[in-house]
């Protein structure tokens, strides 16, 4: 009988707490994504936000504020806003290019102290101004365009897996360096074009989607990523190459250190199971030959690859592979501080076996 005399108690109890949070999502602004730009005298600060206007319809608008500091960004967005600022349901942080290059360090330092910030939060660099890509936004009016699309390209593209703490982690852990999606804005529409490659706070580079491929082979399982392989026959094209579309089934990279000094020396074993999805006309997919001499040919040519691109990786002084981690964790007498000086000597050796399996044309 008790539990009858509670039970319309905690229905009443309900209903009310729904009705407070209804009011109090009436009066608030649930900012979607924000941006960090560099200008003369500090930082220029963007917050992409939507106004529930009514059941499933939401206004997207974006401020606009200056500050000395990110610290300051958030109040001085508020005296803006009709309505209160509020960053708990913050999906995506962007950089442009230019203060991604200065540094992001306080940004990050403050994500990782602030219990209201999302540990799925993605990050991402544009190639211009980051404000600009909230506008555009704004205009799709998609407030999740963006994260969603990382998490859709490392469901079934080409991204590693990543969110804010993957890049914490890349970022604060000894012997590895953080990367983010690198956006670039093409007449007006958003193209995800790959990955901006970091040395600690401070963007370095960017790679294509083509070698980020090849990174989230050496560092996960590529399932799902494809790659355009040139091809070459008696019967192809002269007039101009032709290309195989493979899309990875699964793959395995172990690591062997071989020597840890004076220079490191680390043997890559790379094992890619594939199908391919698109091929040219003289490739014939039923002739088991023509396949067996693809699968050498292909474990030729992703050997070189992989090799340029730790070349790239080297003569940038960039470590998203993690290879001062690898070296650490078989020495005892590891520094940051030495392997840095050493990193561009790193002695690197590739072996690469393809597998062609489930062909489809």
């Amino acid at each position: 009988m008790r539990r009858w005399k509670i039970l319309p108690v905690i229905i009443l109890c309900a209903v009310l707490s729904a009705c407070a949070d209804q009011r109090i999502v009436n009066k608030i602004c649930l900012v979607h994504a924000v941006s960090f730009d560099t200008f003369a005298n500090g930082i220029k600060s963007a917050a992409l936000f939507g106004h529930f206007k009514e059941q499933g319809k939401i206004e997207l608008q974006v401020l606009h504020t200056e500050s000395n500091s990110y610290i300051g960004s958030m109040p001085r967005l508020n005296t803006r806003a009709k309505d209160l600022l509020v960053r708990g349901q913050i999906r995506m942080v962007l950089f442009g290019k230019a203060h991604a290059e200065k540094g992001t360090g306080t940004e990050l330092h403050n994500f990782l102290r602030d219990p209201k910030i999302s540990s799925r939060l993605q990050l991402g660099v544009v190639d211009r101004d980051a404000s600009e890509l909230l506008e555009i936004i704004k205009k799709y009016e998609e407030p999740y365009l963006l994260p969603e699309m990382i998490e859709q390209n490392m469901r079934n593209g080409n991204l590693p897996l990543m969110n804010l703490h993957v890049s914490l982690f890349n970022y604060y852990g000894e012997g590895r360096d953080m990367y983010l999606p690198y956006f670039k804005i093409d007449h007006g529409e958003v193209i995800l074009y790959g990955l901006a490659l970091f040395r600690r706070d401070q963007k370095i580079t960017e790679i294509s989607m083509q070698d980020a491929f090849l990174l989230k082979m050496l560092i996960q399982n590529s399932k799902n990523g494809t790659y355009k392989f040139p091809a070459a026959g008696k019967a192809s094209n002269k007039q101009g190459k032709d290309f195989i579309l493979l899309r990875s089934i699964h793959s395995k990279t172990n690591y062997m250190v071989n020597k840890v000094n004076p220079i490191p020396s680390i043997s890559f074993r790379v094992k890619l199971v594939a199908e391919l999805k698109e091929v040219p006309e003289w490739v014939d997919l039923r002739s088991e030959e023509q396949l067996s001499q693809l699968e050498k040919t292909m474990s030729i040519y992703f050997k070189k690859e992989i090799e340029k691109f730790l070349s790239l990786l080297k003569e940038n002084k960039v470590d998203p592979v993690g290879l001062g981690d690898i070296v650490r964790s078989r020495s005892k007498n590891w520094s940051a501080q030495d392997f840095e000086k050493i990193y561009q000597e790193i002695k690197t050796t590739v072996s690469v076996q393809v597998k062609i399996v489930n062909t489809s044309g």
